[in-house]
């Protein structure tokens, strides 16, 4: 008897090769594409707003330019090297959920110096304690909110946020009668 080797199964064409299973490779990377600019579209989105416009270490200036569209002062005091500094800048001041409330309030920060005299009047005006201080200010600079260090954006809602909102309320609330 004669062996032969055994011969393949043939496939017809109409079977051709075994289907993979899952989806294809292009439809993953078309997923990750649409997931990512997803989440680049939310980030510019969290991130966009207008500009704050900064009065830059005059806070006389920025009571002046108190108004009916503008009635707060919201004043940031900051140490330059602060790491908490920092991070607000780029954690609190980036996002739209700052910026679009402090558009409605004349904004001033004043970088404080340890051998300033200026600044050790504001340290003790304001009761500052080496950490970045926010403040809410009516014209006759009366303090209206207060809050210290890495701000969250619900405490920023609480403390500056809200009270900014409230103000503009009672202006317009005025005007109506």
């Amino acid at each position: 008897m004669s062996e032969t080797a055994p011969s393949k199964p043939r496939t017809t064409e109409a079977e051709g090769k075994p289907r993979r299973k899952g989806p294809p490779a292009w439809g993953i990377v078309i997923f990750l594409v649409l997931l990512g600019g997803m989440a680049l579209i939310n980030q510019c989105a969290s991130t966009s707003g207008p500009e704050i416009e900064w009065i830059e270490n005059d806070l006389e200036a920025a009571l002046a330019r108190v108004s009916d569209s503008k009635p707060r002062v919201f004043l940031y005091l900051y140490e330059q090297d602060d790491q908490t500094h920092q991070r607000n800048e780029r954690r609190v001041f980036s996002q739209r959920w700052a910026r679009e409330p402090l558009s409605k309030a004349v904004c001033c920060r004043i970088a404080l110096r340890k051998d300033d005299r200026q600044s050790l009047k504001l340290r003790q005006e304001f009761v500052y304690k080496d950490t970045p201080l926010f403040l809410l200010l009516t014209k006759d600079r009366t303090m209206l909110r207060r809050t210290e260090g890495a701000v969250t954006e619900k405490m920023f809602f609480t403390d500056i946020a809200g009270p900014i909102e409230q103000s503009l309320k009672r202006i317009a609330d005025r005007g109506d009668e």
